[in-house]
């Protein structure tokens, strides 16, 4: 769909996603003005019984044009679920874009010379526009070196951006002019307030109904069997063991990724899949797998893969489409909502020094074996923590620490890359709490995206309980920092809400493995074919210094340079997917 824009330049409005563009149930229009609008709204019933109108005879697009029409950019705070929109105002000819409030629906667009255009899948940019290809030096290095995967968005190109959570675009047609706006702000709880159990009780309580109520407006979206991935960690099994409890009726089918060299996390899986009786599948991922399809997966992504867990998450998807199953749960953000990650743990005995707590101080330090850690690898972690922020800059940090990552970049690139500024927004972290809200409004979306996007590619839909729910989100954030870490336990408040409901033995897991790969073993296999691929794929921009590689596969390309191994996988990638474009 074109517009006159400024200067007679057109301004274009495109979705690109796993849904049909031409079904009529993420589209409305009336009056000149049409809205697409991909996802899903937990809360329609809600929206429509304020609007006086039946849920039954109305689809999702209709209910957001509705409010679009009587309280314009205001009602965005209001749509609660997974989605994203581009809206046209043809009596102001003026353009919308927005995305939901965490980020499980991405949102990109350009303004490239006189050509504004927006859609879900930047593929549909750039193919459209070939003005837009420039690819964005630094965050090719950035990418390379650091490979941080929730990091930042790591945008390839200059001249495409990717909307954030939380936020809308506008585009003025007739005058050319663009502005961002955000649209909602997690509130969150900067209170130092002492660890009480009375208070613990309510807000177990409350997270409890809760967390049941998203799963089960989750599930009450869609109709028939439903595909969850479990790991046996916390989150995936709360999801799987919560959705059961909801609607015992329904086929839930439960998906691991395994190996051929120990299994990974299948027998953890194995204790829920018995603990709900629900159907099992696993999903064998190789390295011949990677090697094979990696250009493909990238081509999904938009952009190349980090690592091999996100080609592991593609392989389930791709099993279920197989299996017939339409629609996949996932357990993304509990991490950042709950203070899964070993990195937060530091921060919370920080808090309670500063605070004075010197009793809890010692109580924690010494249950500190409950997370997965010993005292000696959390004061390592912290030792390491202030180093970065008090005596490295970024570039001696990289010089230290990504010594032989730095030496197999090229020089020209290296300086560039160092005499421009992060990107990332600096948060003052005092409390928990602060490092949450960080991670889950700044690095989720970045994450979220891997898992949607792979599940869009088999016409799958993705949700995410634990991240389209911001009434469940917004309680969370609004409890203290000592309830999310306590007695040594992460995840303290999840862990205790679903004793019941979750096996005991993964409520009280010590072991923290994330979605687990056998990542070594398979950069193992793969170094031989990775490294020759490097060399004879052509490199634009000239940023990898493929003599040094060269020159030092044998020294450095090995098991006991692990860092290494996963440089040279970024190396892979990247250049299979510039050879893409």
């Amino acid at each position: 769909m074109q517009h006159a824009g400024k200067d007679d330049s057109p301004a274009c409005l495109a979705m690109g996603s796993c849904s049909n563009p031409d079904d009529a149930s993420h589209i409305a229009s009336g009056k000149g003005n049409i809205l697409f609008f991909e996802g899903k709204l937990i809360n329609k019933a809600d929206l429509c019984r304020q609007l006086a109108i039946a849920s039954g005879d109305i689809n999702d697009a209709k209910v957001v044009m509705r409010l679009i029409e009587t309280e314009g950019t205001a009602c965005f705070k209001r749509l609660k679920g997974f989605w994203s929109l581009i809206y046209l105002d043809a009596g102001n000819k003026t353009i919308y874009g927005a995305r939901d409030h965490f980020g499980c629906r991405t949102l990109y667009f350009c303004n490239s010379g006189n050509q504004f255009a927006l859609a879900s899948e930047s593929r549909t940019l750039y193919t459209l526009f070939d003005d837009v290809r420039s690819i964005n030096r630094y965050t090719v290095t950035d990418f390379l070196l650091w490979g941080n995967i929730g990091k930042a968005d790591q945008y390839f190109f200059n001249d495409i951006h990717s909307l954030e959570p939380s936020h809308f675009v506008k585009y003025e047609i007739a005058t050319g002019k663009l502005a961002v706006e955000r649209y909602y702000t997690l509130p969150y709880s900067h209170s130092r307030e002492p660890y009480n159990p009375l208070s613990e009780k309510q807000y177990l309580d409350q997270l409890s109904r809760l967390l049941t109520d998203s799963v089960s407006k989750n599930l009450q979206l869609f109709d028939g069997a439903l595909a969850v991935g479990v790991s046996g960690g916390m989150d995936s099994s709360t999801l799987i063991c919560a959705a059961k409890k909801a609607d015992p009726q329904r086929t839930l089918v439960a998906y691991t990724t395994t190996d051929s060299y120990d299994g990974g996390e299948a027998c953890w899986a194995e204790k829920v899949v018995r603990h709900t009786g629900v159907e099992w599948i696993k999903v064998l991922c190789t390295p011949e797998d990677i090697l094979e399809k990696l250009y493909d997966v990238n081509r999904i992504h938009n952009i190349p893969l980090y690592n091999a867990s996100s080609f592991a998450q593609y392989r389930m998807m791709e099993e279920i489409k197989k299996q017939g199953q339409a629609v996949f749960i996932d357990g993304q953000g509990g991490d950042e909502m709950f203070g899964g990650y070993p990195d937060y743990f530091p921060l919370l005995l920080q808090s309670l020094r500063k605070n004075g707590e010197w009793r809890n101080w010692r109580h924690e330090l010494s249950q500190v074996g409950n997370s997965g850690m010993t005292a000696k690898d959390m004061f390592v972690r912290r030792l390491k923590l202030w180093a970065k922020t008090h005596y490295y800059n970024p570039q001696k940090l990289a010089q230290k620490k990504r010594k032989f990552q730095y030496e197999a970049l090229m020089p020209h690139e290296r300086d560039l890359y160092f005499k421009q500024p992060s990107p990332i927004p600096a948060v003052k972290k005092e409390v928990l709490n602060d490092a949450l809200f960080e991670s889950y409004t700044l690095f989720l979306g970045n994450i979220l995206r891997w898992g949607e996007h792979s599940a869009a590619s088999h016409g799958i839909e993705c949700v995410m309980p634990l991240s389209d729910n911001p009434d469940l989100t917004e309680y969370v954030f609004s409890i203290p920092s000592k309830y999310k870490i306590h007695n040594g336990w992460n995840k303290y408040l999840l862990r205790k809400s679903m004793i019941g409901t979750v096996p005991d033995e993964i409520c009280l897991r010590k072991q923290k493995m994330g979605f687990y790969i056998p990542e070594q073993n398979w950069l193992n296999e793969m170094g031989d074919a990775m490294l020759a691929a490097i060399q004879k794929t052509d490199d634009p921009e000239n940023c990898i210094n493929k003599s040094y590689i060269t020159e030092n596969r044998h020294r450095l390309y090995t098991p006991a340079n692990p860092l290494f191994q996963q440089f040279v996988f970024r190396c892979y990638s990247y250049l299979l997917w510039r050879e893409g474009l």
